[in-house]
């Protein structure tokens, strides 16, 4: 635990302080702001930024009658971001596959959003990792599941729920392809999770443009996969998760970005991510283009794409959007 020590140089004056329920953290969790003890009329640091809590911890604060912590209000949008990613909802594991991949893609949305917002941690890769798990599971009990969340498509914000959408896709696209690794396929979910991490360091007004991007615009979006690399930089990611971030825009005709890789340098993992996110992206309502049906999108990409996608993909999610219309 970190010594509490009185503060010497900066003082907090009480208007400058907010309280934070101590019942509000939650064990093994990271706090990335400072929280302080208030005392003999003073404040006095208990944890500085980075602090990972042990539930012992917890309640031998609550024990010594310190139900309550302090945090400066510069660090208010911190504390925001940390409650809203703590208390994300439940997914409800005895729910039917197709209403369970809707939860699971509410919750991916909400840390993809808190994720913009604030630094990346070893929580956060935990957190990846459970809706990874989560969503394998879900998928491999029903693959046709994946059909329910083209309902969300044209109801909610693009930058958020897209990653989460091509999650589902891809699990559904590499099982259908014949991977059965549940280990594989939750590394493909989780780097699916964070291909456009490297987005965070885009301004929102640049995303959510509704006319064609400026020049400049452009050179800085297409930054996003290697900015998104260095986000993820020091996390120990799968290599195959890792390249999902890296490649996602590669095309098999080489005339992808960042690398221009050529088709044998593609690997299977980032064929399916890189089907899912122009699948997901036609499907989808975005400010600058109207979305199409899952089965118009599939005859864009035969028509527009298939010399730069995969046609394992092509072929994969033909059968999977059949198998649920036979289903529905």
């Amino acid at each position: 635990m970190v010594q509490p020590e009185v503060l010497k140089k900066w003082d907090l004056g009480i208007g400058e302080a907010s309280g934070f329920q101590v019942s509000d953290i939650h064990a093994y969790s990271i706090t990335n702001f400072a929280l302080f003890k208030f005392s003999d009329g003073r404040y006095v640091l208990f944890s500085a930024p980075g602090y990972k809590w042990q539930e012992t911890v917890k309640q031998q604060v609550i024990g010594e009658g310190h139900s309550v912590l302090y945090f400066h209000t510069n660090d208010s949008a911190k504390v925001e971001g940390y409650l809203k990613f703590t208390q994300k909802p439940v997914v409800d594991t005895s729910l039917a596959p197709a209403s369970r991949v809707l939860s699971l893609t509410d919750v991916a949305s909400e840390f993809t959003r808190v994720l913009y917002e604030s630094e990346m941690t070893s929580e956060k890769m935990v957190i990846a990792t459970e809706i990874s798990n989560q969503m394998v599971k879900c998928v491999q009990e029903d693959i046709t599941c994946v059909a329910a969340i083209g309902k969300l498509a044209n109801h909610h914000g693009y930058t958020y729920y897209h990653s989460a959408r091509v999650a589902a896709y891809s699990i559904a696209l590499a099982i259908e392809m014949g991977e059965s690794d549940s280990l594989c396929l939750e590394t493909i979910a989780i780097g699916c999770l964070l291909h456009d991490i490297g987005k965070s360091k885009i301004d929102l007004e640049i995303l959510n443009k509704k006319s064609a991007l400026t020049a400049v615009e452009w050179n800085l979006m297409r930054g996003h996969p290697e900015m998104g690399g260095d986000v993820v930089a020091g996390s120990n990611l799968d290599n195959s998760a890792l390249e999902i971030i890296l490649h996602h825009h590669e095309r098999l005709d080489g005339e992808g970005y960042p690398h221009k890789l050529n088709s044998g340098e593609i690997s299977k993992e980032v064929r399916i991510a890189s089907f899912a996110d122009t699948f997901d992206a036609l499907t989808t309502n975005r400010p600058y283009q109207p979305s199409c049906t899952r089965f118009e999108a599939l005859d864009v990409i035969r028509h527009r794409f298939l010399n730069q996608l995969d046609k394992g993909c092509f072929k994969a999610m033909i059968s999977i959007m059949q198998k649920a219309t036979k289903t529905a």
